[in-house]
């Protein structure tokens, strides 16, 4: 059994070994080493100055890499406290893992405002996580004029714990911000986010979809028993009721209380991977009439997006991404600049 086994392992390990040397010479998707997220660092980012590599598939598509900047932010330059800075809010939207940098709306609003622009988001954050980010940008640069864009999702979405994120927790009828903290990633996870074909397979290949929540499970561990029972009513009415006052009332203290300006982004549906039905009300459309209602700049950027679809213009790179691509964020770089122009002193 021994010499039966011992060639068949050596030629095994071969193989593995030379697929990694491989793929270590092919673009394959990196990911950002994500950090440590708790009460100290609550914002969910990459390590400051590592390099990374993005690409999808398993031919290595929308490929592009880089260096994360000093916030460990995807950005073409660093950011330092200023109040004349636009922070710009949101999801994988904002993070723009498909485009360069310099080609994002963040980037392309700092050209066209002239004023320094930051990008404060992860791919999977939801409204929680906005209201976490605004609070967190505001102190860490003394940003006063804060952007966050609203897709599809992101308030149903609010009220699921997820690791590294915020989430709105509901008890006794009161809502409140909370966060699942993430510690620092295991050695045998660093080691592992370090092979080539480990990071092919789980990345290109898109088995980490279905399998990173029994790996944070076995890593990291279980969060708070009380956050299992957090996403109760999730997308129910009264939940996203009583959410959207807490999240509206968290936005005017920071404006009051901070002398910041929120002003809310609207992406249109025009998804058809989020299943919008044709003239529906998604959970975020329900929230900017609420905004706008309580007085808050609210930018809709349907009409733009649907006039550059009618042109014949793409934006986004569907089948292979339903992101925005270079096209997408220039107009939404451009309504963002007019908003600021019009509302803002």
């Amino acid at each position: 059994m021994r010499t039966t086994l011992s060639p068949f392992l050596l030629g095994f390990l071969l193989l593995v070994l030379l697929a990694e040397l491989i793929l270590r010479a092919l673009p394959v998707s990196t990911g950002y080493n994500l950090g440590a997220v708790d009460a100290r660092e609550p914002i969910l980012r990459g390590q400051p100055y590592s390099a990374y590599t993005y690409s999808r598939a398993w031919n290595f598509q929308l490929e592009n890499s880089g260096v994360l900047n000093n916030f460990g932010f995807r950005s073409s330059y660093d950011y330092s406290p200023d109040p004349r800075a636009v922070v710009v809010i949101g999801n994988s939207f904002i993070q723009a893992d498909a485009i360069l940098p310099r080609d994002t709306m963040t980037e392309r609003l700092r050209e066209m405002s002239g004023a320094p622009a930051y990008a404060v988001g992860a791919d999977g954050f939801s409204l929680a996580d906005y209201l976490a980010a605004a609070r967190w940008s505001n102190a860490t640069f003394d940003a006063h004029t804060l952007l966050v864009l609203l897709t599809t999702g992101d308030l149903k979405h609010s009220c699921i714990p997820r690791l590294g994120e915020h989430y709105l927790r509901s008890a006794d009828g009161a809502i409140s911000l909370a966060l699942v903290e993430r510690r620092s990633p295991s050695r045998l996870k660093q080691l592992l986010n370090d092979s080539r074909l480990f990071r092919y397979v789980f990345d290109n290949l898109r088995v980490s979809a279905n399998w990173a929540k029994g790996w944070r499970r076995q890593t990291d561990g279980e969060p708070n028993p009380e956050v299992a029972a957090a996403d109760r009513g999730c997308g129910d009415k009264e939940f996203e009721n009583a959410a959207s006052r807490f999240l509206l009332d968290s936005f005017h203290e920071l404006e009051s209380t901070r002398h910041a300006r929120v002003i809310f982004l609207l992406a249109p549906g025009y998804r058809r991977e989020q299943g919008v039905v044709a003239g529906g009300v998604r959970d975020v459309d329900s929230f900017a009439d609420r905004a706008a209602h309580a007085g808050f700049a609210v930018v809709h950027l349907d009409a733009a997006f649907s006039a550059a679809l009618r042109s014949g213009t793409r934006l986004d790179f569907l089948p292979i991404d339903g992101h925005w691509n270079a096209a997408a964020n220039a107009l939404a770089a451009q309504a963002a600049a007019e908003a600021i122009s019009h509302d803002l002193p």
